[in-house]
């Protein structure tokens, strides 16, 4: 790719990439979180939070992704600070692009649809917190918020069956479902991004292997954040190990570690 740079200002800096990555602006990467919360009377409703920073109005919880943070660990966390709620990753939606979308600055939101249990408390730069259902939001929302449950309530109307699934639990495919208690799961392999056992998931389960994430292990190794790189587990049946194991050398061209 080339760029058009000023010779004499790359002379300035040295190189033409010392120049580019000094002067050349990209966009900021952000994750927004869509939280379904099933209420008290069975229906289903969305975390929003009243933002206590400009630009105001209320929005789907979010932020700015940490450097060392996957999307996945972002999200989690801007969850948790806004919310004070420990949310599970159900699905990325859509990302969000718009130069526009944000009056701040020109920001790439990846959307995730996440699920909670219990009652969210408002914290950090949010001032309020509140549960909606789709009737409910009939105010106007920041950023183009408006614009992403709009997508996101069509898409619904047209995949009732998966938030069904969702709902109940039953998220597996029936050639997936999670075994009985009896049977063992091993460790099969540790990776340090979320994102990469997530693929590797889907493709142990394409090959009808069953296999299961467990939590990261977070590292503090950051001043000003208590989330840095962790460790995702990924398990599988005791008997489907070996098997596991030569899939996983297919996929990555080396045997998996420990």
């Amino acid at each position: 790719m080339s760029f058009p740079i000023d010779i004499f200002s790359a002379r300035r800096y040295g190189s033409c990439e010392e120049f580019i990555m000094k002067e050349r602006k990209h966009p900021v990467p952000a994750v927004d979180l869509i939280i379904e919360i099933k209420q008290p009377d069975g229906r289903i409703g969305l975390v929003l939070i009243e933002r206590k920073n400009p630009p105001p109005g209320w929005a789907l919880p979010g932020g700015f992704v940490d450097y060392g943070e996957t999307l996945e660990q972002a999200a989690i966390r801007e969850a948790r600070e806004e919310t004070s709620l420990n949310v599970e990753l159900v699905s990325q939606f859509h990302t969000y692009s718009d130069p526009g979308r944000d009056p701040r600055l020109h920001t790439i939101s990846t959307v995730f649809i996440a699920r909670a249990e219990g009652i969210p408390e408002a914290a950090d730069d949010a001032a309020r917190v509140g549960i909606f259902t789709r009737e409910e939001i009939n105010f106007p929302l920041a950023f183009d918020h408006r614009q992403i449950l709009d997508d996101y309530f069509s898409w619904r109307e047209k995949h009732p069956a998966e938030q069904e699934k969702e709902e109940s639990g039953d998220i597996f495919p029936s050639s997936q479902k999670e075994p009985e208690q009896e049977e063992t799961l091993v460790e099969l392999t540790r990776v340090w991004s979320l994102a990469e056992a997530e693929v590797i998931k889907s493709f142990l389960g394409t090959n009808g292997i069953f296999c299961l994430l467990k939590g990261q292990i977070v590292h503090s190794i950051y001043p000003f954040t208590m989330d840095g790189l962790g460790e995702t587990i990924i398990m599988v049946l005791e008997k489907d190990l070996e098997k596991a194991r030569k899939l996983l050398e297919e996929y990555s061209g080396s045997g998996p570690e420990g």
